[in-house]
């Protein structure tokens, strides 16, 4: 018993403090039968983020900062778009435009290198966060975006609600029709990656889709018995083709987890059916409060899923959730005025509510 509580003890050690465990964003993309294109992505932070949905109409005119206070990149936004901020910034940490071009900035700890702020030619500086909401605003497909990047010098930003770190990100562009990259910049410079699918955080890209292989025998049907000696084994319940799926929030166990769960499951007809399967496979990756723990300078840091959101790229329409309220809400882009005339809209994340709905008077007698 005592060796037993021992190895419990050193894996619940291991568990919490491990570095992968932290910002444990998961992202991934769906395809129903009618070729409607979903984008379902966690996101998971130790600090509270406080996010808005904010709507912001085409025409916006914009200056990436360079810390010295000089201008960088500068554009008049060509697309409406729907984002969400994070922190009081208006930094687009996830969202969609009126091409149905989708971005995600999920958390590249250990991997992320970005340059120094230039001292020359500014006028193609910008700054990693002010990355997200450039490609939204600017451009309708990824071919436009491959062009685009080796041409800016995008430089690493201190965030001093984060004690000054220069955020480590990578990002996740898809256009309408579900084609999709993965961008990094690491020590070895920009890499773009065909996206699988799929993205969550590090390692790098590539050593997760390698990984993959270690995978590919997991399968929706069940195994058939086992005949030795003339006697039949049976596998125990149902899912015995997913035995060894991963279960663990880290990283690589959670990027194996959503394509298998994506790949596997029934993608049914319409743009409906695969918001309704972005819900359950989110909720497969979905880390409460106290699960995933962290320690610095004697403070306790609990990384877990702060919001959920859902991008229906076929219809324009952004659907989001929170840790407080899980019940899904929705923005329709269709029924805003997204012109330059339009004005900017903006919405707390958290809020409205438990998301419980009391049944109680509607409760008939049974005849």
């Amino acid at each position: 018993m005592r060796t037993v509580f021992l190895y419990i003890s050193i894996l619940l050690i291991l568990f919490s403090t491990s570095p992968l465990s932290a910002n444990a964003c998961t992202e991934f993309r769906l395809t129903s039968k009618d070729n409607s294109v979903v984008i379902g992505r966690s996101m998971e932070f130790a600090q509270k983020l406080n996010s808005n949905v904010i709507v912001q109409p085409k025409g916006e005119k914009r200056t990436s900062k360079l810390p010295d206070g000089s201008n960088g990149k500068e554009w008049t936004s060509k697309y409406g778009v729907i984002y969400l901020d994070g922190f009081g910034l208006d930094i687009a940490a996830d969202g969609f435009n009126e091409a149905g071009l989708s971005v995600g900035e999920l958390y590249f700890p250990g991997e992320a290198k970005f340059v120094e702020p230039p001292k020359k030619n500014k006028s193609k500086a910008i700054s990693n966060l002010d990355l997200p909401l450039y490609i939204l605003q600017n451009f309708a497909t990824i071919k436009e975006v491959k062009k685009e990047l080796p041409q800016l010098t995008v430089w690493g930003e201190q965030l001093e609600v984060l004690n000054n770190i220069v955020v480590p990100v990578h990002y996740a562009v898809y256009q309408s029709d579900g084609k999709g990259i993965v961008i990094e910049y690491t020590d070895q410079g920009l890499t773009i990656f065909d996206s699988v699918g799929v993205m969550t955080n590090s390692p790098r890209y590539d050593w997760h889709v390698t990984n993959l292989r270690n995978y590919v025998d997991l399968n929706a049907e069940n195994v058939p018995p086992a005949v030795i000696d003339g006697v039949s084994f049976a596998g125990t319940g149902q899912g015995t083709g997913l035995k060894g799926i991963p279960g663990d929030p880290t990283p690589p166990s959670r990027f194996v987890r959503a394509a298998a769960i994506a790949y596997l499951s029934e993608k049914g007809d319409t743009a409906a059916d695969i918001v309704n399967l972005s819900e359950h496979i989110l909720n497969n990756v979905d880390i409460p409060i106290g699960l995933v723990r962290d320690f610095e300078d004697g403070e306790t840091f609990h990384d877990y899923t702060q919001w959920v959101v859902i991008k229906d790229l076929t219809n324009k329409i952004l659907y989001y959730r929170s840790y407080e309220n899980m019940s899904l809400r929705s923005v329709d882009m269709n029924k805003l005025d997204m012109s330059s005339n339009g004005k900017r809209l903006k919405f707390p994340v958290n809020g409205l509510g438990s998301g419980v709905v009391d049944i109680t008077s509607e409760l008939k007698a049974d005849e």
